[in-house]
This record gives structure tokens, sequence and C-alpha cells, in this order.
């Protein structure tokens, strides 16, 4: 029920970030399976695990106290937050939620070379809005993450913004 909660919100507030280099890869649905449209071909992929990350100002400086300034390294940062310090972050309504991925080293610096996908339907502006926001810890809500298997290999990042 909360994922189809999170996939009705996810649809009406998305936001784009950069996709590989092509404006027309997006990802038109997400929930138990992702429908990405790859090179104008929608596409199925296995989602691999969802959660909310509520981007918190801790989540912006890595353990040697060094500010991150993009998606993929704010995105592992929370992560590791969450699994190796068990810091799940909260503002009272919103929180972090465990995932059973990014459980390891190793698997949350699959962040760093994942392929980044929101809405289809998203603008650029809008693109720009969500990288800022993630990057300066001002998103209104959290991030519902979508982590699936990418069909030219690798990780592929579905991110929207819920509030």
């Amino acid at each position: 029920m909360i994922r189809n909660l999170f996939k009705v919100l996810a649809v009406v507030t998305s936001a784009l970030l950069p996709v590989a280099g092509l404006a027309a890869d997006c990802v038109e649905d997400a929930g138990d399976t992702v429908t990405l449209r790859y090179r104008g071909q929608p596409v199925q992929a296995e989602v691999i695990d969802s959660y909310t990350a509520l981007i918190a100002p801790r989540d912006l400086t890595n353990s040697r106290g060094v500010r991150l300034n993009d998606v993929a390294a704010v995105l592992q940062q929370d992560r590791a937050n969450v699994h190796k310090t068990g810091t799940l972050d909260s503002d009272g309504y919103f929180s972090d939620q465990y995932d059973g991925y990014f459980t390891s080293l190793k698997q949350r610096s699959q962040f760093g070379s994942a392929r980044y996908y929101t809405a289809c339907y998203m603008t650029e502006a809008d693109n720009a809005d969500l990288k800022s926001a993630i990057v300066n810890a001002q998103v209104q809500g959290v991030l519902w993450v979508v982590a699936f298997r990418h069909p030219k290999g690798g990780l592929g990042i579905y991110l929207s913004e819920v509030n």
C-alpha cells in the first residue's frame, strides 16, 4: 500500500535529473518493475529495491568532512549514514527508510556509476531544481529512490521527490 502511495505521488511530483546524455531516456512508470523509456523504446527493468531518503545536512559531507557536490555522492552518504552509523534522519513527518541493497560499501559505491532517471514528462528546469535541492539538502519531503537493473548492465536509479 505504501509503495502504491509513493507510486502515485511520484507521478505527480517527480523531477528530472541528468540521464546518460539522452533527454529522451526516462522512467514512464515505477513500482514493482520499472518501465524505462530507453533510446525511445519502453523497456521493463527488474527493481532491486526502493526506499525513501530524507536528505539532511549530515548527508552533504563525507566521513572526512569534505562537502559533497553531486547527487550520487549525497545519495551514497545518505545510505552510509543509514547502514554504517544507523542514523535515520526524520523531520517529524518524513524519514529515511532502510533498504536491503545498499548495506555495504561495495553496493553503495555503485551510486557513482549508476544511470539516473526520473519521470518522462519533467522539464530541464525541474531537473536543475531537484539536483540543486539534493546537493543542498533542500528537498521538499523525501526522495523516493528505486534501484533497478539497467537493460545495458549496471545499476539504474529512479529518483522522485515526494512531498
